[in-house]
C-alpha cells in the first residue's frame, strides 16, 4: 500500500522525518488509520516499526531516523504512541519522548535554515534568520526570549544560562546546531502530550497492540528500568536530614521529571558525601528517564574520585545551589548554614538527640510503671518463664 504524503507543501520524506508535526498529524487523520486494523497484513510493517521505536527507545534511549520507507515511518509514530500509553507506564512514557526528541535533534541539525524556520512555527516560535559572527561563532537564528528561556531552562551546559547568551535587540542568537537541540525539548514535551492525550482516549488496549504491550512491560522488567530502589528505606543514610533542596531534588527522580545536570552532580556528590556507595547511586537512577547504566557509572565514578584526575567532589556550597535555581523550600536550619553537607549534619545530631531524649524518656516512665504496680522491670509475673508453679 502506498499513499502520496504531500501535503500542506510538505514532501512526504519531510513528514516522514518529523511525524510529531501538525501537518504529519492531520494527513495520518485523513489517511484514516484504525488502531484496530493492525493486524492486517498490509500493516504489518508499520506494527513492526512501531515496536522498533518503542524497544529503542526503552534499550537504548534515541529512535533511529528509519527512513526506509515513508509511508512506514509517517505511521508507525501514532501506532508507537498507543502502544506506550497502553502499558500505563508514566516511567515509560518520559523515556519514549526523550528517545524521540534525540533522534529529531540528530536529524533537524541537517535541516536548512528555511526548514528549520518552518518546524519552529509548528511550536509556535517567533524565529528570524539572520548573519552574525562573533567571535568565531556564525549565528544564523534570532529567537524570542520566551522561546530561547522555555526550552533551554532544563539544558545542562553553563552555555544556555542567558547571561552567556548573545542577545540582540531583546532577541537571542543561536546557531544552527542549537536550534536543533532546543528544538529537540519542543519534540520531548510534544510526544509526552501526545502519549498522555492518548492515555486518556484508550479505554482498553487495542487488540492487535496487546501481545506488544506484554513485550514491552517485559522488557522494562527485565532491565529494571525505572525501579530504582527509594532512598526512604536506605539503611544508610537520614532521608529525614536531607536539606530541602536535595529532598527537591530527589522527589523530582522518583517523579520522573527532568533534573538538571547541575542538580544531578549536586545530589550525586552529596550522597557521595553522607555514606552512599557508587553502587547504591547507579541504581537509585536507575528511575531516571535517559538512564544509561555505562554512562551513569561513569560519571558517579568520576565525582566519587575513582576516575580522571581522581578528585573526590563536595556539593556545591548553598550560594552556588541559589545561582543554579536549585534552592528550594528553604527552611530555619538554612538560614544558619552555607552547605547542604552542613546541614544534613546538624539535622542529623538534632534528630539523634531528639531519639535519645525520647528513648530515655520512655524507659523512665516505663520504669515509673512498673514500681507503682510493685513489679521487677523485666521479670515475668506470675511465676517463672514456663507459667508454671514450683514443685
Amino acid at each position: 500500500m502506498r499513499v502520496r504524503l504531500a501535503g500542506a507543501g510538505l514532501g512526504r520524506l519531510y513528514l516522514a522525518r518529523y511525524p510529531f508535526l501538525r501537518a504529519a498529524s492531520s494527513l495520518v487523520a485523513e489517511l484514516g488509520l484504525d488502531l484496530s486494523e493492525l493486524s492486517s497484513p498490509t500493516l504489518a510493517p508499520v506494527l513492526k516499526r512501531a515496536l522498533g521505536r518503542v524497544v529503542e527507545g526503552v534499550r537504548r534511549g534515541k529512535v533511529s531516523p528509519g527512513l526506509e520507507d515513508e509511508y512506514v515511518e509517517l505511521l508507525s509514530f501514532p501506532v508507537a504512541i498507543a502502544l506506550v500509553a497502553s502499558t500505563r507506564n508514566e516511567f515509560l512514557r518520559r523515556r519514549y519522548a526523550l528517545a524521540e526528541a534525540k533522534r529529531a535533534e540528530e536529524l533537524l541539525a541537517l535541516e536548512p535554515l528555511e526548514k528549520l524556520l518552518a518546524i519552529a512555527r509548528d511550536f509556535g516560535w517567533w524565529a528570524r534568520p539572520v548573519g552574525f559572527l562573533e567571535n568565531g561563532i556564525f549565528y544564523e537564528f534570532s529567537l524570542a526570549l520566551r522561546d530561547y528561556l522555555r526550552n533551554a531552562a532544563g539544558l545542562k551546559d553553563k552555555k544556555w544560562r542567558l547571561v552567556n547568551r548573545l542577545v540582540r535587540s531583546g532577541r537571542v542568537l543561536a546557531t544552527r546546531a542549537e536550534v536543533a537541540r532546543l528544538l529537540a525539548e519542543e519534540v520531548r514535551r510534544r510526544v509526552e502530550e501526545l502519549v498522555l492525550k492518548a492515555m486518556r482516549e484508550l479505554r482498553e488496549v487495542p487488540g492487535p497492540l496487546k501481545p506488544y504491550v506484554e513485550k514491552v512491560l517485559a522488557l522494562l522488567s527485565e532491565l529494571k528500568l525505572g525501579e530504582g530502589p527509594s532512598l526512604e528505606a536506605a539503611g544508610e543514610v537520614e532521608f529525614e536530614a536531607f536539606p530541602p533542596c536535595m529532598k527537591a531534588i530527589y522527589a523530582a527522580l522518583s517523579e520522573r521529571r527532568h533534573v538538571p545536570h547541575a542538580g544531578r552532580f549536586a545530589f550525586t556528590a552529596f550522597l557521595l558525601n553522607i555514606g552512599m556507595s557508587v553502587d547504591e547511586i547507579v541504581e537509585l537512577f536507575r528511575r531516571v528517564a535517559d538512564f544509561s547504566e555505562k554512562i551513569t557509572r561513569y560519571q558517579v565514578e568520576h565525582i566519587a574520585g575513582e576516575r580522571g584526575g581522581r578528585t573526590r567532589y563536595t556539593p556545591p556550597s548553598c550560594k552556588t545551589m541559589r545561582s543554579y535555581g536549585l534552592c528550594v523550600g528553604a527552611d530555619e536550619l538554612c538560614q544558619r548554614v552555607g552547605h547542604p553537607l552542613t546541614y544534613y549534619r546538624r539535622r542529623l545530631w538534632r534528630l539523634r538527640k531528639a531519639r535519645r531524649a525520647g528513648q530515655a524518656e520512655r524507659e523512665e516512665r516505663e520504669a515509673g510503671e512498673a514500681s507503682e504496680g510493685g513489679e521487677v522491670p523485666g521479670e515475668p509475673q506470675g511465676g517463672r518463664a514456663g507459667g508454671g508453679e514450683d514443685s
